[in-house]
């Protein structure tokens, strides 16, 4: 496994406790749970309201068995909480660590070579430092800096002549 398949199966697992903690919720007297959230594609419309579109969508089910696929807005008022807010950020957290593969594998590799001192050329210790936190800047589900992203650049493409 790689780095980033480690980090996405994290990201997963952090999700799941997040769905079985959720408390149920009461909504047209009866009692509801959360269990799943997807990003749509194509966009569907909220079951509640009938907005559409709807990107975030959640997924509740009712003691009785009923599912029912609610957007944000209707998921917050339904639980009365801002349990799409941890939703979306979780989203765009898992999204950023796949779009970033190549610089999370990388760095790791890269980082990984650096500690066996594996390099024809020389990484300065300032430099695998700055390289070290850009990769555990990424592995939270954040997005590099543009400078963090040159010197990875730099340093990858060294890697690879």
């Amino acid at each position: 496994m790689t780095k980033t398949d480690d980090l996405q199966l994290e990201f997963r697992r952090t999700f799941a406790s997040y769905l079985e903690g959720f408390l149920p919720f009461e909504y047209e007297n009866k009692t509801y749970r959360l269990i799943n959230s997807y990003i749509a594609s194509p966009w569907r419309r909220c079951d509640v309201c009938g907005n559409y579109p709807i990107k975030y969508v959640s997924v509740i089910r009712s003691s009785d068995g009923r599912e029912l696929h609610v957007g944000n807005k209707c998921l917050d008022q339904m639980t009365n909480r801002e349990a799409s807010k941890w939703l979306r950020r979780f989203w765009t957290k898992l999204d950023n660590v796949t779009r970033n593969r190549k610089y999370i594998d990388g760095l790791n590799s890269l980082l990984t070579a650096f500690r066996n001192r594996e390099f024809e050329f020389q990484i300065t210790r300032e430099d695998a430092e700055k390289l070290q936190k850009t990769l555990a800047r990424m592995s939270r589900g954040l997005n590099p800096t543009r400078k963090q992203q040159q010197l990875a650049d730099l340093y990858m493409k060294k890697m690879l002549k």
